[in-house]
């Protein structure tokens, strides 16, 4: 088990959360990841760890870990697909739309500008990650 879904299970434990290995094959999976995934998607890879895994336990710790921090929600057309995200300060999620691969861009000086405003208007924000839906330079090629 990477270090990484360690640090978040040992996380949820202290916050409460049960920690079975259904729900430790679910982080794991997500952990992982190099795309997004569609909670299916998380179902099918979760269950080559763990057998037992259902799609309801799929949800719950999807929930969790949202609630938590760990992973934000991201839609792309009409479906819904999670990512790890591991970044809290803002910065911008660029999401291929074809293949669903994620490039996270850090935040810079725009950015220092943008939360500098935010905070001059007395505004608190919850997500801190700007979604940009688009196709990347691999799906804009020509086979």
């Amino acid at each position: 088990m990477r270090k990484r879904t360690r640090d978040i299970q040992k996380a949820l434990s202290e916050s409460g959360y049960r920690i079975t290995q259904s729900r430790l094959a679910v982080i794991e999976v997500i952990m992982r990841a190099r795309h997004s995934l569609s909670p299916e998607e998380i179902l099918a890879r979760a269950r080559k760890i763990e057998p037992s895994v259902g799609l309801a336990t799929v949800y719950r710790t999807l929930d969790v870990l949202h609630a938590e921090g760990y992973l934000e929600r991201v839609r792309i057309g009409n479906k819904g697909y999670t990512l790890a995200c591991e970044e809290k300060s803002l910065h911008f999620h660029l999401i291929c739309e074809r293949c669903r691969t994620v490039i996270e861009l850090q935040s810079n000086h725009s950015s220092d500008a943008l939360l500098a405003q935010l905070r001059a208007a007395g505004f608190k924000s919850r997500k801190n990650a700007v979604e940009i839906v688009g196709l990347c330079a691999k799906c804009q090629s020509p086979e």
